[in-house]
């Protein structure tokens, strides 16, 4: 038991340091987080959280790469912001081989599972998986959407729904794709649920510190990851996920979080 919360712990020191050693951006540091990784794969429990851990981080080195030296001094912020975005395939094609076999979440959701209100494994009622996104939706929207528009004066037009819709469906699926249908996946077969979902969530939150954000924000987005992550678990799918998150997107656009 002790062995194998140890196995644990240091999954996790690895995990969530990653971002922070490119926040830095110390090579040498980059290094050392490499060689630390890769030592987990001497350890057979933990071989295949190491192989995943090395693709996804050779993608997202590339991928934040790209976005420092091709992208970051784009003039013309849509512009900047759609392909920065669309540069997450690196990171999908690089984990692609290592995480065919588990890809156990991309598949048709179990709508009708049963979930809990609020906290999906815990509450105070029992519903399933479609009222429970429908519910999350209006409640995001009626608390976020209409004070950020009513603030921001968002005028409408072509230009904006086109950028709203492009970046939601782009950044949601991507993001999803690796986060809740390949680590998440991988994890689980590794840790276990529970576990998987701590280490996505923490992940998840942290790797917006890379894109200016702050620590505060980087907490509430590893929150958001939580309820993403569970509701993949319980629906068997990262639809859910996947709407939820992009409605996310669709509101942080109109309210001015990305522009």
């Amino acid at each position: 038991m002790a062995e194998t919360l140890w196995r644990k712990l240091i999954a996790l020191l690895i995990f969530s340091t990653f971002f922070l050693v490119l926040v830095v951006d110390y090579g040498w540091l980059i290094g050392l987080w490499a060689l630390a990784a890769g030592a987990c794969s001497f350890d057979k429990t933990m071989r295949g959280f190491a192989v995943t851990v090395a693709s996804f981080g050779l993608g997202f080195y590339l991928y934040h790469t790209i976005h420092v030296h091709l992208i970051a001094d784009i003039s013309i912020a849509e512009v900047r912001i759609l392909l920065q975005r669309f540069s997450l395939v690196v990171v999908v094609l690089s984990m692609a081989t290592v995480t065919r076999p588990l890809r156990s979440f991309l598949k048709r959701p179990l709508w009708q599972a049963s979930v809990w209100v609020p906290l999906i494994w815990a509450g105070f009622r029992e519903t399933t998986v479609r009222s429970y996104l429908f519910i999350a939706l209006l409640i995001s929207g009626l608390a976020f959407l209409l004070p950020f528009i009513l603030l921001q004066n968002v005028h409408f037009s072509w230009e904006i729904v086109a950028f709203t819709l492009s970046f939601s469906l782009v950044n949601a699926l991507l993001e999803e794709i690796i986060w809740r249908g390949a680590l998440l996946s991988r994890f689980v077969t590794s840790f276990g649920t529970r576990w998987a979902v701590l280490l996505t969530s923490i992940g998840f939150g942290l790797q917006h510190a890379l894109l200016g954000m702050s620590w505060l924000s980087c907490l509430a987005f590893s929150i958001g990851g939580f309820f993403f992550s569970a509701i993949t678990i319980n629906a068997k799918s990262i639809l859910p996920a996947v709407i939820w998150h992009g409605f996310f997107n669709v509101l942080m656009v109109l309210g001015g979080g990305i522009l």
